[in-house]
């Protein structure tokens, strides 16, 4: 009885416990990352056949005016102003786990989020069909 008892406890304690971890959903994490940011800098790097980074750059330093907007409309649309007013918008779509898709005129990026903080944004964007392999790594912050 007192077996029956004590796995039964620690059945519930086991549901409890992973009940209580809560996961963030695609909803939430669009909405931590939805407005403005700043760029800070922006850095892309090269790979070659093996995956080894052969060439690794840091963009020119952004102006306060530089920002990527993740608009909360029904689109889910994405602008982008980068250097001497060069505005591109586009699209993007959140998935899990810190994954997200931006979708622009010139190029599709999949992305993974380093860090997402309510003043600091950091993800890393892959592009799509490039040969060699590039990444763009972004800095934004509010």
């Amino acid at each position: 009885m007192k077996s029956n008892l004590f796995r039964m406890s620690a059945f519930l304690c086991l549901i409890t416990l992973f009940s209580a971890c809560e996961k963030e959903t695609s909803d939430e994490y669009q909405s931590d990352m939805t407005g403005r940011w700043q760029v800070e800098r922006i850095e892309t790097r090269v790979y070659d056949a093996s995956g080894t980074s052969v060439v690794s750059s840091a963009s020119i330093p952004f102006q306060p005016t530089d920002y990527i907007d993740f608009k909360n409309n029904e689109n889910d649309e994405l602008e982008m102003n980068l250097g001497q007013g060069n505005r591109v918008a586009g699209n993007y779509v959140v998935l899990m786990g810190g994954t997200f898709n931006i979708s622009l005129s010139n190029k599709l990026l999949f992305c993974n989020t380093e860090s997402l903080t309510e003043k600091s944004f950091i993800f890393t964007g892959t592009v799509d069909n490039s040969n060699p392999k590039v990444t763009e790594t972004y800095y934004l912050v509010r």
